[in-house]
């Protein structure tokens, strides 16, 4: 063995690393089908500079540090930003050139196989190398792509060398608007899993379009009925030998058991050198279909042979589901009435102190606490989820919304290019995952010529999906093209049925309960910033904006934006993350996430908001609120009872000035008279110690150099209750096999990364990344006067050789379903339409209307007259106004917001041809968003003690238009007005 490689990998003995590779060279030859797939995650070697001939196999990279994918080199200089103004996100990341670099030996075994390089993604470009030979890039940030390395493999004992060059820069030189930490963190490195594929030279393809032009397997159903399905599979087969070979294909159709329940077939001849598409179906009897209350997939084994030899097998997912989108009465899967409910989250996932690079099990368990909340639906936004996110939606049940790659608008040139290449990598590697009915071809309308590549490229490579084509904010061409229109704040298309995209987007950290609760009484730092919710208000106004906006029976629902906390598009400048979240940036809950829970589930649900601990001095005298999907809800204090609550708004019950007292808080809901759930909160004594609560992968801590043990530390009293309103300093002591890479606090700067961190409302919750040693850990936490807390842990070694283990990354098992009833196929919508869901009065010329400013009450109001209201919620009237604007619909507006930054405030379009005007404080300079689709009059209105310079824009139907903040990119002036819009006939 090489001493390069003896140091290396640290072996002692060469006949240790000589057993591990000797397995693992016969594993690779079994069966003389594919060999295997390896695990390529663990030990890289990464540098954060970009030194001159790195790519070379015979350079030095014995200085730099050794790692394991998925690894960003931004783990530890993100969440300690403030969040930028005008929601620009936080820019103060390391960014530049990196390298990673992995030596490895190809066993003679592998000599006539087909070697392939699978890599999840990379953020933002990333250049390949083998042995010095440039094998290629990506640049789209979030598709999975792959390299054939066997032109340039070494084989035996010379070692190769596998160099990838990531690059996360943003800014002027970026052509990719996707690449904006406005939309995406800028966390770069080898984020997600790496793979190596050994194949036989003839096999079949993977699903990895980019560089190697393949398709992989395409299985779909058709024909579903209660009693039977017909399922179909296109497999694309490769013969890379110089000989014509015969073909069999078998696929067998696996239950959820394992047990084989349908079998296809068929044969065809491949002539050397080239690529064909087997085909064969086959009917199923009694086929399980898929849904969000019964997540059935079923695993197509398909294998390729000739004889009695097998050459290659595969595994691939199939869900058996069928979709209605209607106008009138929103979803229908497998006939049966399904509301949406969910939320929108950033395909980074990112978490504070790791970043974007978590193990597979991370991802599930987000996406678990989404379910457990009764969430059915997420969509991705703006870019494509990675294989971990996708798998898990289709285990647990989540109705899932894909996009390509996108920001907010159109792209052109190379953009487009890759953007449109990306789109349809997206399409064939995820064509096969029940959970996606909804591939969303962008954030924002494009051209009716692009909206024709994208859908396309849908109707080559997934015709037989089942699955609808929509955009955000889409008009009337892009509306042609799609089977649905997905919406803002409410926005409901005329045209087609309607999938909240973003709805609910205020923020507020987890760390404030209340204006009654110390340590600072009130959301101080939030004080003059666009949203200065406390959590007990946030979590509120989680049922009016539910109710408001995708509440209606007929409605189709959707996304609550967003789901954790991100440090993407923050509006609060004394935050270090957008806290939008209703879990925060290591996926604690908020208030607002148990609102939800109770909106959203259908089983008994109560929840009192807030918590029981005051001071007893401020003697705090405060309206209680209660949720339930319950009838009612009865409050009792220490078992005497208060009565019952006011109910508001569906799911609210309130309870008017109770008097705290020391003792318990109980609610109990009930349904037709009767108890069917109960909350309670109990008043904490004084915090005594600290308390420390492991979480691990469910192959426990894996030392894989990559996988994380969260720990939760609490301050709890004697009886072992949390202390809520305890937010004091704790400090950590870190031995053994593991790294330290903590939490973070949301109020303060450059909180991540630290042996200390601050309790939020009396708990908070760390990572620690394993090594490759493997190990025991130890973990002390320690505060002022309290008792002390330990906890240990195991690094579970991982059978590790030539830098890789057959061990894939752990994740949950998936659902048990001997035990549960399968939900019966649904007649579908009714004969009898009800009305369309229309959110709003859009007066004559107004065909769609969405505010997302942060104060309520904006709406299209017809007839414009002298002396009506200009304002919302400001007795400033109109005076003065040309004819041409008189009877004009007008956007009333909260004048509060005049002082917002948005890049989208508004999004309008018409019913027919129209001019919408817009009238602009003089005290301002122009926003470029208005000088950019706008022409100026020459005209001005003067009212209320404001001249307005009056700008026109003549709109048509087939367009949809954003309009941004008042002040947007200008000088600000607290004295200027809210900007008025006007639509009126041409």
């Amino acid at each position: 063995m090489p001493s390069s490689l003896k140091s290396k990998y640290g072996l002692k003995r060469p006949s240790a690393w000589l057993v591990c590779w000797i397995l693992l060279g016969w594993a690779l030859t079994l069966s003389g089908g594919r060999a295997t797939t390896l695990n390529f995650d663990p030990d890289w070697k990464f540098i954060k500079a970009d030194p001159p001939q790195a790519q070379m196999e015979n350079f030095d990279d014995s200085s730099w540090t050794t790692v394991s994918a998925p690894h960003t080199f931004n783990d530890t200089d993100t969440f300690i930003h403030w969040s930028v103004a005008a929601q620009g996100g936080e820019i103060g990341q390391w960014s530049g050139r990196t390298w990673y670099r992995k030596t490895f030996l190809a066993d003679n075994a592998w000599k006539g196989q087909k070697v392939i390089i699978e890599f999840e993604a990379a953020r933002q470009v990333a250049e390949v190398y083998l042995n010095g030979h440039f094998l290629g890039k990506s640049e789209n940030g979030f598709m999975p792509f792959g390299f054939d390395l066997t032109s340039y493999l070494h084989f035996g004992t010379q070692p190769n060398v596998l160099a990838v060059m990531c690059d996360n820069r943003f800014g002027k030189n970026n052509p990719f608007p996707w690449n904006d930490p406005h939309w995406q963190p800028a966390h770069g490195g080898l984020y997600r899993n790496v793979y190596l594929h050994i194949l036989n030279p003839v096999h079949f393809t993977l699903p990895l379009y980019s560089n190697l032009g393949t398709v992989g397997i395409y299985n779909y159903a058709s024909d579903l009925k209660p009693d039977s399905a017909v399922v179909h599979v296109e497999a694309e087969v490769q013969n890379e030998t110089d000989h014509d070979v015969g073909l069999s294909y078998q696929g067998d159709l696996l239950d959820e058991g394992g047990h084989v329940v349908l079998t296809l077939t068929t044969s065809g001849n491949l002539k050397a050198g080239a690529k064909t598409i087997l085909t064969a179906n086959g009917t199923l009897s009694q086929p399980r279909r898929w849904s969000p209350d019964y997540p059935y997939v079923y695993t197509l084994r398909s294998q390729l042979g000739s004889g009695q030899t097998i050459w290659d097998q595969q595994e691939t997912p199939l869900g058996f589901r069928e979709a209605q989108w209607t106008m009138s009465q929103g979803l229908f899967l497998n006939g049966n009435h399904v509301k949406l409910h969910g939320w929108g989250q950033k395909p980074t996932d990112e978490w504070a102190g790791l970043g974007a690079a978590m193990p597979d099990w991370m991802h599930f368990y987000t996406l678990q606490l989404m379910r457990e909340a009764g969430g059915n639906f997420v969509r991705w936004g703006h870019c494509a989820a990675g294989p971990a996110m996708v798998r898990a939606a289709d285990q647990l049940g989540i109705v899932t919304e894909q996009p390509g790659v996108d920001g907010e608008h159109d792209a052109t040139g190379y953009a487009w290019t890759v953007r449109l290449a990306a789109w349809r990598d997206m399409i064939i590697y995820y064509r096969n995952n029940p959970a996606i009915l909804i591939w969303e071809g962008g954030n924002q309308s494009v051209t009716e010529e692009h909206v024709q590549e994208l859908t396309s490229v849908v109707n080559q490579y997934d015709p037989h999906g089942g699955r609808a084509y929509g955009q955000r904010r889409a008009d009337a061409i892009v509306e042609k093209y799609s089977q649905v229109s997905i919406g803002t704040e409410g926005q409901i298309s005329p045209r087609l049925p309607t999938i909240e995209g973003e709805y609910d987007r205020e923020e507020s950290p987890r760390r404030v309960w209340d204006n009654d609760s110390p340590p600072d009484f009130g959301y101080l730092a939030g004080k003059g910033q666009t949203y200065d919710l406390t959590s007990e208000q946030y979590a509120l106004n989680e049922i009016t904006q539910y109710l408001n906006k995708i509440g209606m029976p007929s409605h189709t629902g959707g996304a609550n934006w967003i789901f954790s906390d991100s440090t993407c598009g923050g509006r609060n400048t004394s935050e270090v993350t957008r806290a939008s979240g209703e879990v925060d940036g290591v996926r604690l809950p908020k208030e607002a996430y148990y609102v939800c829970q109770v909106m959203f589930r259908e089983d008994p649900q109560v929840h009192i908001i807030g918590h029981w601990t005051y001071p007893p001095e401020r003697n705090v005298k405060k309206n209680i609120y209660v949720v339930s999907n319950g009838d009612k809800v009865e409050l009792a204090l220490n078992g005497k009872s208060l009565g019952f609550g006011q109910r508001k708004n569906r799911f609210l019950f309130v309870f008017p000035n109770v008097a705290w007292e020391a003792g318990t808080l109980e609610a109990k809901a009930y349904k037709d008279n009767q108890v069917v759930k109960t909350d309670t909160l109990k008043t904490a004594g004084a915090p005594v110690a600290l308390r420390m609560t492991a979480m691990t992968s469910p192959k426990g801590f894996r030392a894989t150099g990559s996988d994380i043990a969260l720990i939760d530390v609490e301050a709890v009293d004697a009886r072992g209750e949390r202390c809520p309103t305890y937010q004091d300093r704790v400090n950590f002591a870190l031995t053994g096999a593991a790294i330290w890479r903590g939490g973070y606090n949301s109020g303060k700067l450059n909180s991540t990364n630290n042996l200390w961190l601050d309790l939020e409302a009396g708990i908070n919750r760390v990572a620690l990344k394993s090594t490759l040693s493997g190990g025991p850990v130890h973990l002390v936490a320690s505060a002022q006067e309290l008792k002390s807390a330990t906890i240990d842990l195991t690094s579970i070694p991982v059978p590790l050789a030539n830098g890789a283990t057959t061990e894939m990354p752990p994740v949950p098992a998936p659902p048990d379903f001997s035990s549960t009833q399968e939900p019966a196929m649904g007649p579908g919508p009714s004969s009898g339409a009800n009305a369309p869901v229309m959110a709003q009065n859009l007066g004559a010329y107004t065909g769609t209307f969405a505010y997302t400013g942060p104060t309520p009450g904006a709406e299209i109001k017809p007839d414009a007259q002298n002396g009506e209201p200009a304002y919302a919620s400001e007795q400033m009237t109109f005076a003065g106004l040309p004819s041409f604007l008189v009877g004009a619909d007008y956007a009333q507006l909260p004048p509060k917001d005049s002082q917002y930054g948005a890049l989208d405030l508004i999004s309008l379009s018409v019913k027919e041809d129209a001019v919408i005007y817009i009238a602009h404080d003089s005290l301002l300079a122009n926003p470029k968003w208005l000088t950019d689709a706008f022409k100026s009059t020459g005209q001005t209105l003067s009212f209320g003690g404001h001249t307005y310079a009056l700008f026109q824009h003549a709109a048509s139907p087939a367009e949809s238009l954003t309009l941004g903040g008042n002040q947007d990119g200008v000088p600000q002036n607290p004295n200027a007005a809210m900007y008025i819009v006007f639509i009126a006939k041409p």
